[in-house]
């Protein structure tokens, strides 16, 4: 029985102000210091950053880069999670269920099913990518493909500078990091308090998925990360333990980060973003969709068999 602390009897709208509130000041908190931190090895580079000017996507500037990512990533996600935990619940590691061990089957058919909905969702990446916006709203189609643009540009900088060995590092930056902040807020906090408040985890799962896609910012990918913030929600409804979803999230993010780095450097001839629509194309798509309800509903009944 999870341990109720002066602030679990909240309304859960209260509890997300409350979250939105941690967020904000954890973020700056964690940046101020991160900064004045590193002031002494960047000078002249963290100068510019909080200038505002920003910094170029340079070699000379690729450890500064991967420090503020990490950083950012922190503050916004892992720090706030953890602390609004803490402030719920005297077990804050219950109220999570980091305490919880998934079982080998569980994890192993979570993966299973992220490789299942690839084709799936690079297909939705390709109608989201071709949505062609009326002219009145042409200002901010051009600000979202400039958006998309950018943060391209910016993968592209961290995952195709340096070697093989700094490959380890963008596993952790770009895959285990973000597979473990990510979850801890969208799943393991923000679609349990929408299911304490609607009273429908399905609802809930929606509207993560729908926050956990839109907080990226990058809206010309917004419906495949729906559809991943989807599947990652059933994962954690079902399994009911946050370490499914997490291994899950991290597969998929290793996984694109992996085939991308292999890819262009001609190691191999498939790219995840290319998806082909013809015969062959649509069939492997609609192939993976009937896998995935069927790993699906797996799934669901192995995991209600050992709840």
């Amino acid at each position: 029985m999870e341990t109720r602390s002066l602030f679990s009897g909240m309304h859960p709208l209260t509890k997300l102000i409350l979250l939105v509130g941690l967020i904000i000041l954890s973020l700056f908190l964690v940046l101020v210091l991160g900064t004045l931190a590193a002031f002494p090895f960047w000078g002249d580079q963290i100068l510019a950053f909080a200038s505002g000017e920003g910094l170029a996507p340079v070699p000379d500037n690729l450890n500064v880069l991967r420090y503020f990512q990490v950083i950012s990533h922190l503050g916004l996600f892992v720090v706030p999670s953890l602390v609004f935990a803490l402030v719920i619940s005297h077990r804050p590691g219950q109220y999570l269920t980091l305490n919880r061990r998934p079982r080998f089957r569980s994890m192993l058919m979570a993966v299973l099913i992220m490789l299942a909905a690839l084709p799936l969702v690079s297909l939705l990446m390709h109608w989201n990518q071709e949505i062609d916006f009326p002219q009145l709203l042409r200002p901010l189609e051009d600000w979202m493909r400039q958006a998309e643009a950018a943060a391209e540009e910016m993968t592209e900088f961290f995952v195709l500078t340096g070697s093989w060995h700094d490959l380890l590092f963008n596993l952790f930056m770009i895959a285990i990091l973000p597979a473990i902040g990510e979850e801890l807020l969208f799943r393991g906090i923000i679609q349990k308090l929408f299911t304490q408040w609607t009273r429908n985890h399905h609802t809930a799962i929606v509207i993560a998925a729908l926050l956990f896609s839109a907080m990226h910012m990058q809206f010309l990918s917004f419906l495949p990360r729906f559809a991943l913030g989807l599947i990652l929600g059933y994962l954690f409804v079902w399994s009911g333990k946050i370490w499914v979803p997490i291994l899950a999230h991290f597969f998929n993010n290793a996984a694109a980060l992996v085939v991308y780095f292999l890819f262009h450097r001609g190691l191999i001839s498939y790219d995840l973003d290319d998806i082909s629509l013809d015969l062959a194309g649509t069939l492997l798509t609609l192939v993976s969709a009937l896998v995935l309800a069927g790993l699906f509903y797996l799934f669901k009944k192995t995991e209600e068999k050992h709840s």
